[in-house]
């Protein structure tokens, strides 16, 4: 287990009301999928213990977002954790728990006014982006109002690129959606979600190219990343690269554990677990 700060910049909730919402959702085919089918049952538990796992792991930080997920291309139930939910675990435990604002496209303005609020009386550091569910790829008209505000805020925006491991459509996962929002808003930070897998190349070569991209290592465990990931890591991208588990997905103890296997050099594992997050999140 590494001795140094950690951040994980996608940690999801998992109270019973969280888990719940999650084992009605799509996300339960991504459950089956990584063999886990009573994944939420068995990972369920209070926002103290949560707090205990990530110490067990040696978590120092995490990123929670009020994720959205919609219903558009799936009979599922959508996904819809309020701000509140996550402004409550902020509140009782401010120096764990960092607060993103998920975005549903679908809210319009009301969701743009929810994600100043969120971020100027509450603390959030940033909002999320899932575009699967919601029938509208991440460079949408739909979108923009919210990444304007995002960019007129301050805060970066994280969006998940790739592949979904859901039953419905990983088109809008392609990284060309990307880089028009590269392109459209160069004062935005964004972090591309969960490397980008099965075009890690194709989300590489953007994030060496737009400095105002970077790449999280979200939802998929290093064993997996392959030797251009972390060649990336160890070199040109040592800044744009941070970590992330999407928990409970990746458990926290077996990314650490698998990146300690990866014999990082010491200021390369700094930059990965902790200071490019806090960099760009302005921790």
């Amino acid at each position: 287990m590494v001795n140094r700060e950690t951040i994980d910049i996608w940690c999801n909730l998992t109270t019973p009301a969280c888990t719940e919402q999650f084992d009605r959702s799509a996300f339960q085919e991504t459950a089956d999928v990584i063999n886990k089918p009573n994944l939420f049952e068995r990972i369920s538990c209070s926002l103290d213990e949560l707090v205990d796992r990530m110490d067990s792991a040696g978590v120092t930080k995490a990123l929670i977002p009020s994720l959205k997920f919609g219903n558009e291309a799936h009979d599922a139930d959508p996904v819809d954790l309020s701000v509140e939910t996550v402004r409550e675990a902020c509140k009782t435990y401010p120096d764990r728990f960092e607060g993103l604002v998920g975005i549903d496209p679908t809210n319009g303005m009301d969701g743009v006014r929810e994600l100043e609020q969120a971020v100027e009386n509450y603390g959030f550091v940033g909002a999320m982006v899932v575009p699967y569910g919601f029938g509208y790829p991440p460079n949408h008209r739909r979108y923009y109002p919210f990444y304007a505000k995002c960019a007129e805020l301050g805060v970066p925006v994280s969006i998940q690129v790739g592949h979904t491991a859901v039953k419905m459509s990983n088109e809008y996962g392609r990284p060309q959606y990307i880089e028009d929002i590269c392109l459209e808003f160069p004062e935005l930070d964004i972090i591309a979600l969960n490397i980008g897998w099965p075009w890690t190349s194709e989300i590489i070569a953007q994030v060496w190219t737009y400095p105002n991209l970077y790449l999280a290592t979200t939802g998929h465990a290093p064993q997996y990343w392959g030797n251009e990931l972390v060649n990336f890591i160890r070199n040109r991208g040592r800044d744009k690269v941070m970590w992330g588990t999407n928990y409970p997905f990746i458990r926290f103890e077996t990314s650490i554990n698998q990146i300690e296997e990866l014999n990082l050099m010491d200021d390369v594992g700094r930059m990965l677990l902790s200071q490019n997050a806090k960099a760009v999140y302005r921790l």
